[in-house]
């Protein structure tokens, strides 16, 4: 969104990419921060596949008592 926003100015997307960082915030932290996207729009992993896989069986651990 950042990068359609620079280029093209549109306040729908500056209104779109202030609901997702909305959503994003709301979210449970086991859920946040894994990827990010570089200036070229490709995804890069901020955390190994191993330690998301086990932040996310925590949460739910947590949630429901497995």
């Amino acid at each position: 969104m950042p990068r359609l926003i620079k280029k093209y100015g549109y306040p729908c997307f500056e209104k779109a990419l202030q609901q997702v960082e909305k959503q994003y915030h709301d979210m449970p932290e086991a859920f946040q921060g894994h990827f990010t996207f570089d200036e070229d729009g490709k995804a890069v992993q901020l955390r190994s596949p191993r330690e998301t896989k086990q932040m996310i069986e925590r949460f739910f651990a947590s949630q429901y008592g497995h």
